[in-house]
């Protein structure tokens, strides 16, 4: 397993990646500067920069208009900047791969576009990007996401549209969108544990359609409508901290909408200083869902507050 540098040994990535010599497991190593984008099609690559802002991938895309594409299982991507490209900075069309420590910002559209299956992506941000800063599209299913941040970008933080995704200790910050959105069309069975979602123009978490959701222990604060959306059936939102949600006026802490909620338990919350309730059940939506042990001070209809 050899380790190939880019400049010294490939002027650029593409270059190295395309080698007769580079050899599945083999790493490419990109020192500090700026680099044009690249696609990898060969299986078991470590591709790591300097640091994120030391190594920078901008300028020619690598594949159509997005930055840095993988089309390759078990790629390992580590240590840089993905910047300024047309459509999205990253785009993962592959399974079993990792990404670490990475950055992709300004991009026009989603800053990190999840296709594949079974990938572990930890400590990326997302920021500044035209559409989403995380996403995981209708083929991503079984990724874990821990430790990354989405922030100011001009839709979703996170939009999550595949299945069995594990999201943990993620921040979702000032996104003109909602901080979290679930759309799946079949069962999510997303679970959504320890993150931070705040300051966002729209909800903090959207369960607009993505039902068999786990949300547990999640700060959810100072977003512009409500804190916690509930659209979906048979989710557990169980032991968020939810707080000065409705800033503009719309929306409460946690609003559970009518005939499309069903079957889920929000039990054991804690709420407070949400508007213009910390609970809101509409419509019928208080008899067919279960709420049990929520520490709040307003409901909509009273009585869902202990």
């Amino acid at each position: 397993m050899a380790i190939h540098v880019v400049p010294t040994e490939f002027a650029t990535v593409q270059e190295a990646i395309d080698d007769v010599g580079t050899m599945a497991g083999d790493s490419i190593q990109i020192l500090a500067g700026t680099f044009d984008g690249f696609n990898v099609d060969k299986e078991r690559l470590k591709i790591f920069g300097c640091g994120v802002g030391k190594t920078i991938i901008a300028g020619n895309p690598g594949l159509g208009n997005d930055g840095v594409v993988v089309n390759a299982n078990q790629t390992t991507l580590q240590g840089f900047t993905v910047q300024g490209f047309t459509g999205f900075g990253v785009m993962l069309n592959a399974n079993f791969n990792v990404l670490k420590e990475l950055e992709s910002n300004f991009n026009g559209s989603n800053g990190l576009e999840i296709e594949g299956e079974s990938n572990f992506i930890t400590h990326c941000t997302g920021s500044n990007n035209e559409a989403d800063g995380i996403s995981t599209g209708n083929l991503g299913d079984h990724n874990c996401m821990t430790s990354c941040n989405s922030i100011q970008n001009k839709d979703d933080g996170f939009d999550i549209r595949g299945l069995n995704n594990k999201f943990l200790f993620n921040l979702a910050k000032e996104n003109v969108s909602d901080g979290f959105e679930l759309s799946t069309d079949g069962d999510s069975m997303a679970i959504l544990f320890g993150n931070k979602f705040l300051k966002n123009v729209l909800d903090g978490i959207n369960d607009v359609s993505s039902p068999n959701c786990n949300i547990i222990s999640n700060l959810v604060c100072n977003n512009g409508q409500s804190g916690i959306f509930v659209g979906a059936f048979f989710s557990v939102f169980d032991s968020n901290i939810v707080r000065n949600n409705g800033t503009s006026g719309a929306g409460s802490g946690i609003l559970v909408a009518d005939i499309f909620a069903v079957d889920n338990t929000i039990r054991f919350n804690k709420l407070k200083l949400n508007m213009p309730d910390d609970i809101e059940a509409e419509g019928n939506a208080i008899n067919v869902n279960t709420f049990d042990g929520n520490k709040c001070e307003s409901s909509s209809p009273p009585g869902l507050c202990t």
